[in-house]
């Protein structure tokens, strides 16, 4: 049984596009959505993947993109459980080639990502992406936005946007939770808090919002550079064997849709993300990332 990445895009269409799939009319725009399927991933017990796929045949054009979401499926197109492949993550993103230029033979030194806007976007560029949790967490960017691709002008000089590159990855380390003392044990008190800061460089209304963790984690929260809370995020654990329901396993994180211009930020604005972790045992290789989808104030003016 080998794997694969099955992805479903929802999109609206500013132009034409090249994406023959099922159409709904929302607001006089033209609301597609449209299934794709990953090659084959092959594992074997204890082996890792990561693969990155170049030119993936995602939707062309300049479009607003308004869901992004992702399934592990065999080759019967039956959902793979978690405690048979362990997704880490998946991401997608843009990226600028020469123009002109194969991209089938473009080298990666040549190519250039395409980044989100992001304060971590060094690292962490990609437009949508999750991992266990992908199967029960919402990725729908609520109306009337949506995240542009696509735009002809935005290219570097030199360059073409070529739409879109695909990682899908198994396992990676980035911090580790020890277990808790028996004197925390004694109080109750085995959770492991992670403490972030980040400048957030330009300020808007925060739309939508939801953290990523791996197994141990309890949830996570973003606040404001005063204290208040931004979002909170929740863990979801399976309780069985079925896909989408792994017993032990995050399947999903609870997201945040504030109403436009009920949450905002400022420019300059530092703010914290607290991760928090079960310490009842060790967990290495644990995540605690937040995503957030900002809004300028002057789009919201206009729309």
């Amino acid at each position: 049984m080998w794997p694969f990445l099955l992805l479903l895009v929802t999109l609206l269409l500013s132009t034409a596009a090249t994406l023959p799939s099922e159409a709904l009319n929302v607001r006089g725009h033209l609301l597609k959505s449209k299934t794709f399927l990953s090659p084959a991933i092959f594992l074997r017990p204890g082996s890792v993947s990561n693969k990155i796929y170049f030119d993936v045949a995602f939707p062309k054009g300049h479009i607003a993109l308004k869901s992004f979401d992702a399934e592990v499926v065999d080759e019967h197109g039956v959902p793979v459980p978690l405690h048979e492949t362990y997704l880490h993550h998946w991401v997608v993103e843009p990226y600028y080639i020469p123009k002109g230029a194969d991209a089938a033979e473009t080298k990666l030194s040549k190519i250039i990502p395409r980044r989100n806007s992001g304060v971590c976007k060094t690292t962490l560029g990609q437009y949508y992406g999750l991992g266990s949790e992908t199967r029960h967490t919402a990725t729908w960017v609520p109306d009337p936005y949506g995240i542009e691709v696509g735009d002809p002008v935005a290219p570097p000089e030199g360059h073409e946007e070529k739409q879109w590159l695909l990682n899908v990855f198994q396992i990676d380390i980035e911090y580790q939770v020890e277990k808790c003392s028996s004197e925390d044990r004694a109080k109750n008190d085995c959770v492991h808090v992670q403490v972030a800061k980040q400048i957030l460089p330009r300020g808007g209304d925060i739309v939508f919002g939801v953290a990523h963790q791996h197994s141990g984690g309890i949830g996570a929260s973003l606040h404001g550079e005063d204290g208040r809370l931004l979002c909170e995020s929740v863990a979801t654990y399976g309780e069985g064997r079925e896909a989408g329901n792994e017993e032990g396993y995050i399947v999903g994180m609870s997201t945040c849709y504030p109403k436009p211009g009920t949450v905002t930020v400022s420019d300059g604005e530092a703010l914290t993300v607290v991760s928090n972790y079960s310490s009842e045992r060790q967990h290495t290789g644990v995540m605690g990332l937040f995503y957030i989808l900002v809004a300028e104030h002057e789009q919201q003016s206009q729309l």
